[in-house]
């Protein structure tokens, strides 16, 4: 089943994504691989991998720090759980909102999803990737795996990422979005 729109969102969010891997500014990779970028290793655009999803949000959630990969610590807060099926699965993750990046308007309504799933370390960063979604109004968000990227420590160790929590291990193999940085 093919998701309207959602195609060209892929094709938007990877373009833009390996724009600013390619640009040495900004990019997470180290100065000698800008010169040698292509492309972030990705999965091609699958549509089962759009799905459409329970959302159930959460008030009064007690803010927390995410343990990381490096000393940089940030604080979270639980905004909600995502409920949606895999083939035959129900899984569910929880989404947080960035308690000092929520203050700023491009963030303000901003999902963060750091998840694991089966396929970590088997074509995809063993470490976790993540997911952002916008706030849905209603009770359903359409949650598209195919934008599902990995975490900069993955490319660098410059940065300190926070660590996908227990609660979002995903018992299946989510084969869309990013897979595991080339020469890793």
């Amino acid at each position: 089943m093919t998701v309207f729109g959602q195609e060209s969102k892929y094709i938007e969010f990877w373009s833009k994504t390996d724009a600013e891997f390619a640009d040495p500014e900004h990019s997470p990779l180290k100065e000698d691989q800008v010169a040698d970028f292509d492309s972030v290793a990705r999965y091609p655009y699958n549509p089962e991998f759009a799905i459409k999803a329970k959302y159930e949000s959460l008030k009064r959630q007690k803010p927390f720090t995410f343990e990381t990969t490096g000393d940089i610590k940030q604080r979270y807060q639980k905004a909600g759980i995502i409920i949606f099926n895999v083939d035959t699965s129900t899984q569910v993750l929880a989404a947080y909102r960035n308690l000092e990046l929520m203050r700023m308007p491009e963030y303000e309504n901003r999902l963060f999803i750091p998840f694991t799933d089966v396929s970590n370390g088997f074509g995809t960063y063993e470490g976790g990737r993540y997911l952002e979604l916008e706030i849905p109004a209603a009770d359903s968000v359409m949650v598209d795996f195919n934008l599902v990227y990995n975490p900069y420590c993955a490319y660098s160790d410059r940065y300190s990422c926070p660590i996908p929590p227990r609660e979002n291990d995903l018992d299946v193999k989510i084969l869309a979005g990013a897979k595991s940085p080339k020469g890793k």
